[in-house]
């Protein structure tokens, strides 16, 4: 038998008045709808599935594992982009996966600009969900905030994502690369519009 995690009292949905203003906010997030997927606002159920993959080894790439007071502290600083910046965290539904992981146009505090990124559970990997997902957040970016291009901060030792970067035809830009405080540990790649030059 597994002993299920406390849950924090600001992990707990508490329904009435705040609920429904906080479910009239979420409306405010634009939805992106794909083949298999959509995008949404995120929501605090949602929370349980991030904190699982910040709390495993999924998260080693990226600086983790971490607490579940870190990841919530970073799953609040994403969605809260969407009220400071205008864009930020989007909760990934495959048709019949909820939760299925993560999409971004966000911020950590040391990042130079705006980052495109993606983390899936393990239950998504496999079936293109990444790629279908950072599309439609990329093309956003493009399309709806109007940007030339988009940064996506990968640990070289993470094979699977400098695949996909290239497949989405991402080029590793080495003066961003410089103004990173990694060391030389993180590779920048550069997605660009279409005219953009």
């Amino acid at each position: 038998m597994t002993d299920k995690p406390t849950l924090a009292p600001c992990e707990k949905h508490r329904p009435g008045p705040a609920a429904r203003q906080a479910a009239r906010l979420g409306g405010k997030i634009p939805s992106l709808d794909t083949r298999r997927l959509q995008l949404r606002a995120p929501r605090i159920y949602d929370f349980k599935a991030y904190a699982k993959i910040m709390e495993s080894d999924r998260s080693i790439l990226m600086g983790g594992p971490f607490t579940r007071a870190e990841a919530w502290a970073e799953f609040t600083g994403y969605s809260a982009l969407w009220l400071l910046h205008g864009h930020g965290l989007w909760t990934i539904d495959a048709q019949t996966t909820p939760s299925a992981g993560f999409v971004l146009l966000g911020y950590e505090y040391e990042d130079p600009e705006a980052e495109l990124g993606i983390f899936l559970t393990e239950e998504a990997e496999g079936h293109g969900y990444a790629e279908e997902a950072m599309i439609a957040a990329r093309d956003y970016a493009f399309d709806a905030l109007k940007w030339d291009s988009v940064a996506s901060f990968v640990d070289p030792d993470n094979d699977r994502c400098i695949r996909l970067m290239e497949k989405l035809g991402a080029a590793r830009d080495s003066e961003l690369e410089a103004t990173l405080s990694s060391d030389g540990h993180t590779y920048a790649y550069r997605h660009s519009a279409k005219g953009a030059s």
